[in-house]
């Protein structure tokens, strides 16, 4: 394959300048040679390959773990060592204890900004702590009230659809359920989060939005080769203006993560245009708590334009596609487990009649925090499919992590603390510490809801993530602001679909795994199309 040569200089260029930045990095840094762990592929990419394109996502932190312990060391690009860790207690102390002092390394903070701009996932110490402070009103409990009418109607909108042009004088049909979730999310967040119609259950790709996004983590951090790794690796460390100039090149995953931006700041500069009109006309809606604190006269409450438009980009792409993805898998397992499926959609029939029983026509979020069938359903799923499966955080300072399962070093000693030097990359694999047999119980690797609601014993002695110690959300001060969010969407879409459908597998044979694919993607084995896809029988009820 003919390779652009002008990609060819940069790349070399980026690695020269890795290298450098790898050796004084070494010079004054505490070894963690003395831990155990896999042997590196190649000097170039070490381990890197089997953590970002694997088989099936998962493959290699539970072989490493089940191998090494849940702790150990790994090698990244150009050799460097890096600190694998699954243990619940350094997770949380980097997470939790530690607040700002294991910020993301340069690289990532670079990716973060040029995907989603300089907005919360970018931002770190005191310029987070004031942009979340401002944008937490937007996911208050008050706020929450308010959008759980609009998900259920854009729930029910996408019912109403899925039988107009799918299910025309048939009672069965099998559909991809990744492409309706995706639209009913992306139109979810634009009417509760800006007050914006996307049309995108109505209109599919129509909607400029929902067409940029088709297929975007997929085709551009699917199956990356060794070269776009190593590149990857080294963005931290570029001038801003080359780093600009990399992602505007038309080649590899440059592509549609440049065509994504350019078409999601348009909209969202679109949508601030819109509301501030409205909001300077004096007829703004209670759903815009964003562009009020856009327009707040108090310059400590205001977020700018140039920090707006990348909360609303964020939000754009972690906020619609997590969901959708997360309650893909939760059919997608409803489908397998027909039993439990039946227990979960007679509850929502028994909430719902009591809900009308006492004269309400809204489910109230005590009604779905009620119904345990279903919140054990989400929170199963979102311990056995983590949508990101891994964090990679760097320590700010000379520091001491501390272990909750201790691991034997090359020598047999028993290790339970690392020293670590600053600077120090630690990868912290949400995948492995959400199937830790020692957290979750003896079956960690069976998806079975009904821990949830016998109780988790190990869970216990663990205070982890934002929800039943599940580590999908993050933790800490940097946990995911819309976690309560996200999940009273993904309660209000499963309760419509499971209440018109029943979800069953194809007829056909088909595997689905679990890829890498930026987030974990649903995608058939063995398809040469890097897609999400997950077919399931849909049946009328």
């Amino acid at each position: 394959m003919h390779m652009d040569p002008i990609y060819v200089l940069t790349g070399a260029f980026l690695c020269s300048l890795w290298l450098i930045r790898l050796f004084f990095k070494r010079l004054s840094r505490r070894s963690i040679d003395y831990l155990l762990g896999p042997p590196p592929g190649s000097w170039l990419v070490g381990n890197f390959p089997d953590l970002s394109r694997p088989d099936e996502l998962g493959d290699a932190d539970f072989s490493w773990i089940k191998a090494y312990g849940s702790t150990l060391h790994i090698k990244h690009t150009f050799g460097e060592d890096r600190l694998f860790t699954a243990d619940p207690k350094a997770i949380q102390y980097i997470l939790n204890t530690s607040g700002y002092n294991f910020p993301k390394p340069p690289e990532s903070r670079v990716g973060s900004e040029m995907l989603l701009g300089r907005g919360l996932v970018w931002a770190e110490g005191t310029q987070h702590a004031r942009q979340r402070k401002i944008m937490n009103p937007a996911f208050s409990f008050a706020a929450l009230r308010g959008f759980l009418p609009l998900f259920r109607q854009t729930s029910q909108r996408a019912v109403n659809k899925i039988k107009d042009d799918m299910f025309a004088g048939t009672e069965s049909k099998v559909v991809d359920i990744t492409k309706w979730l995706s639209r009913i999310t992306l139109d979810a967040i634009g009417e509760a989060a800006f007050g914006y119609q996307f049309h995108a259950v109505t209109k599919g790709h129509g909607s400029k939005l929902a067409k940029a996004y088709d297929n975007l983590l997929p085709e551009a951090f699917a199956d990356l080769s060794d070269a776009s790794l190593a590149t990857l690796s080294v963005m931290g460390w570029l001038p801003t203006f080359l780093i600009h100039a990399l992602f505007r090149l038309p080649v590899g995953m440059f592509k549609p993560v440049h065509s994504y931006i350019t078409i999601a700041r348009e909209v969202a500069q679109d949508i601030v245009d819109k509301q501030t009109a409205l909001y300077l006309d004096g007829k703004e809606g209670s759903k815009d708590v964003m562009m009020r604190a856009n327009l707040s006269e108090d310059p400590k409450s205001k977020l700018s334009t140039e920090e707006i438009l990348p909360q609303m980009t964020t939000l754009f792409l972690a906020g619609h596609d997590t969901t959708a993805i997360t309650s893909s898998w939760a059919l997608y397992h409803l489908s397998r487990n027909l039993e439990y499926q039946r227990l979960v959609r007679e509850e929502i029939k028994a909430t719902k009649a009591a809900a009308a029983e006492r004269g309400d026509s809204e489910l109230t979020i005590a009604d779905l925090d009620s119904m345990k069938y279903l919140l054990a359903t989400m929170k199963e799923t979102l311990r056995y499919h983590p949508i990101v499966p891994a964090l990679v955080r760097e320590a700010g300072r000379d520091d001491v992590i501390p272990l909750a399962l201790p691991v034997k070093s090359k020598t047999g000693e028993t290790i339970t603390s690392i020293p670590v030097s600053k600077g120090q990359t630690v990868h912290m694999s949400f995948i492995g510490y959400n199937r830790l047999p020692e957290v979750w119980g003896p079956d960690a690797d069976q998806w079975r809801p009904e821990r949830f609601l016998e109780g988790v014993q190990g869970s216990q002695k663990v205070n982890l993530g934002v929800i039943s110690n599940v580590a999908s959300f993050s933790s800490g001060l940097r946990g995911c602001i819309g976690w309560r969010f996200a999940v009273l969407e993904m309660q209000a879409i499963l309760i419509e679909l499971l209440e018109s459908f029943e979800f069953s597998p194809p007829s056909e044979n088909v595997e689905i795994i679990m890829a890498a694919a930026g987030v974990m993607t649903p995608m058939i084995k063995g398809s040469k199309e890097r897609r999400a896809n997950l077919p399931l029988t849909m049946t009328l009820l």
